[in-house]
Formats: C-alpha cells, structure tokens, sequence
C-alpha cells in the first residue's frame, strides 16, 4: 500500500504521527518491520497497536492479524466519516460476516488507505490467514476496480480457494485480493502506463512481506494478475534488483505484461538496445518454467498488445493454459471451467495436471 500516514491519522482524528512508531526502522523494509516487531514484548505489540494502529496496518512484514487489528479500526472510521462511506460499509460488513464462521471462510483487512480526493480507497483482503496458509495465491484486478466493487473478487478467490482445497494433498490455502494500487478507473486510462509504473512497488513489498510474516515452512506463492493487473504484474517482476517474491505467476486476459526497469535493459543512459515493454518471459526475474498465461479466444483485450507483447503469443515464452468453459475476458474464475482448475494446479505446485495448449499466433 502506498504510504499515506498523515492523511489517515487527520481522518481518525489522532494526533500528527511520528514518521513511525516508536523504535521502528524508519521507511523500514519488509524484512527490518518483521524483525522488530517479532521483538517486542506482548505489551509492546498491544502498545503499539493502540497508539500507532494506522501505521501498523500498512508496515509489509507484520503478522496477518494484526495487521486486520489495525486496518480494522481504519476501515470502521471511514465507513462512518469517509468520502464513500457506502462502499466502505459494504466492505465492513462483508468482513465481519465472515468472522464468526470457519476459519478458511475468514476475511482478513491486510491494508486500507481511505479514498482521498482524486485517489481511490485501496484494500488488501484475504481469504484465511496466509501466515499459516500452505498455499497463497495474490490476486491482482484490473480496470474499473475499486472498493466498491471488490465483493465479486473476494468471490472469485473464494471459488478459488474452493478448487484448490479440492486437490488431494493440497493442504490449506489463503487468497488474497490485492488492490493495493489506484486502478484505471476506465479504459481510456487503462492505456497509461503510470498506474502500472506506480503500483509495482508496493506489490513487490507485500509479497516480500508475506514471506516475512509466514510461519512454518515456506509457502508455496503464486500471484495473479487479471487485464490491467497482470501489467502491474509483470511491471512488478520486472523492477530492478529484486522482482516479486513469489513461485509462480499467472496472467490471465493480458493487454501486456507491462514495463522493465531500464537497468535491466542492455545497454546505457539513453542508449538502450531492448524495448521498454516486457515482450518476453526473460524480461522478468520469474523463470519460464514457472510464468503462465491463459486468454479466451473471444477475449478482446488480450488482442491489444497496449502494454507489451501478449504473453500468450508465440513469442513470448513460458505456458499457455486452456481456458474451457471460460468466454469473453471475466470468465476466468467460474466454477467448472478448464481455467479455473488450471489455476487451482498451479497455485497448489501440481504442474504435471495442467492442461496446455499451443501459443497463438498473432
């Protein structure tokens, strides 16, 4: 999530925050947050929860929980006091509805920065705990999204999560919807590549972050972008340094893979040889053996190219799933389709099951 520190303080009504709670590295990554929390005292943690909750809720590396704890009190103000309390209050509810049932049904608030002006609200929700989930699967949405209508997300995810747990020996999986980025609002912005550019970081942080905070053996990460957010996605993985901390990405109804860091690209200063664009699989950090693409091919988006070769094009590289069952570019999560399976596989690292099909061909 981007910072936004003052300005959620101003609306709680708190007093001006400190840069960062007390004792906190400032700016502090993913592995630096988990390692001072991890060293407070039971006291501390509640402390520190009470005074510098808005904080908290936003620091990658933190355990699940208390992040909810503390975007929770967030979330309840701006669905009283906020710019659009209605859907915030949806949200709300939808979130503590599911608290007195199992834990697998389970909605946890990862991250909340309330809508501000020209900026949209942004969340971070999951379906049971990733901390101790033997599987996580990142969904990242498109155009168009916004608090508002993230409830048929979180459904998508939840018929997810669904498919996984159905695969013998899969163990226990957590979805996640990551709107942790100002979405295009409409597709005349979808062709701007700024949200894309603005968006990859935090995403890059929050599934070091995740790493961070999971307890027990690793677990198996997969993340997944739909339309404009497999441009995140791939503009995410393809940053300088390190790219997403993750075991598998999928993209589905793709318009481009996004944008590479210009110190990835051969070359110097102004003199670069390669394309901006991510073209091909070898732009980004994942390997190909683990990138995977799916598109119907009634799909118009996928046809665009507007951010980058398709990754379901020849040329590309990595798999091409089958998409059976799945029409036009939102289909990709319903019940009984091929897609829906495939990306069931993946996520729970049961790739001799998925089913493949040739590239296209333009």
């Amino acid at each position: 999530m981007s910072p936004t520190i003052g300005s959620v303080a101003t609306q709680l009504d708190l007093p001006p925050p400190v840069a960062c709670p007390a004792g906190a590295p400032p700016a502090g990554s993913a592995q630096e947050n988990a390692q001072w929390w991890s060293g407070l005292s039971a006291q501390e943690q509640s402390n520190h929860l009470s005074s510098y909750g808005s904080q908290l809720g936003d620091m990658d590396g933190l355990p699940a929980e208390v992040r909810h704890e503390a975007n929770m009190a967030v979330l309840r103000h701006d669905a009283a006091n906020g710019e659009d309390r209605q859907a915030s209050q949806a949200l709300l509810d939808r979130i503590e509805a599911s608290q007195s049932g199992p834990a697998s049904d389970r909605l946890l608030l990862l991250g909340f920065d309330p809508k501000s002006g020209d900026s949209d609200a942004r969340a971070i929700v999951a379906i049971s705990n990733p901390d101790t989930a033997d599987n996580v699967a990142i969904f990242v949405p498109g155009t168009g999204t916004d608090v508002g209508s993230l409830g048929g997300n979180i459904d998508r995810m939840a018929d997810l999560q669904a498919q996984a747990e159905t695969i013998p020996g899969s163990g226990e999986t957590s979805t996640i919807v990551w709107l942790g980025y100002d979405a295009p609002d409409h597709i005349p912005a979808a062709v701007l590549a700024g949200y894309a550019n603005d968006g990859a970081p935090a995403l890059r942080d929050f599934t070091i972050g995740l790493r961070e905070a999971h307890q027990g053996p690793d677990a198996r990460v997969t993340v997944i972008g739909h339309s404009y957010g497999s441009t995140v996605v791939g503009s995410a993985d393809a940053m300088a340094g390190e790219g997403l901390a993750v075991d598998d990405i999928i993209a589905m109804g793709s318009p481009g893979m996004g944008y590479e860091a210009e110190e990835r690209r051969p070359g110097w200063g102004p003199f670069r040889i390669d394309s901006p664009l991510v073209d091909d699989v070898s732009d980004m950090h994942i390997d190909s053996d683990h990138f995977w693409a799916g598109a119907a091919s009634d799909d118009v988006v996928s046809y665009t190219e507007v951010h980058g070769n398709s990754p379901v094009d020849w040329s590309f590289g990595g798999q091409r799933i089958t998409t059976e069952g799945a029409s036009g570019h939102s289909d990709y999560w319903k019940p009984g389709t091929e897609s829906l399976r495939n990306q069931a596989y993946i996520l729970t690292g049961n790739y001799d099951q998925v089913d493949t099909v040739g590239r296209r061909l333009g």
